[in-house]
C-alpha cells in the first residue's frame, strides 16, 4: 500500500496514483489510477495511452471526484474477499 499522505506540500485533491496493483491504493482509493501490468513487455505504452486523461485530470480542482466516477475503485471496498465478489456478481438475485 502507498500513502501519499508522506508528499506533505500537495493537497490529495491534486494528486493521483498510477499503479497496476489495485491494493495500493488502499490508503487513498480516491486518488487511484489503475493500469495493467507492464512486466517486460517492450512495447507497454500504458503511460503514453493516459495522456490524454491526465491532460483532462489536470484542468479540474479535484482529481478525486472525476476518478471516482471513471474507475468505480471505492466499489470493491465493500468486499472483504474475492469469494464475496464472486457471490455478489455472479450469485445474487
Amino acid at each position: 500500500m502507498k500513502d501519499l499522505r508522506v508528499i506533505a506540500n500537495r493537497n490529495l485533491q491534486d494528486m493521483i496514483l498510477v499503479d497496476n496493483a489495485a491494493y495500493s491504493f488502499g490508503f487513498q482509493i480516491d486518488n487511484g489510477v489503475p493500469i495493467i501490468p507492464f512486466y517486460e513487455n517492450k512495447n507497454d505504452k500504458e503511460l503514453k495511452d493516459l495522456i490524454p486523461f491526465l491532460k483532462t485530470l489536470a484542468k479540474v480542482s479535484d482529481v478525486r471526484e472525476i476518478l471516482k466516477k471513471t474507475f468505480k475503485m471505492h466499489l470493491y471496498s465493500k468486499y472483504n474477499s474475492l469469494e464475496d465478489v464472486k457471490e455478489d456478481l455472479f450469485f445474487r438475485n
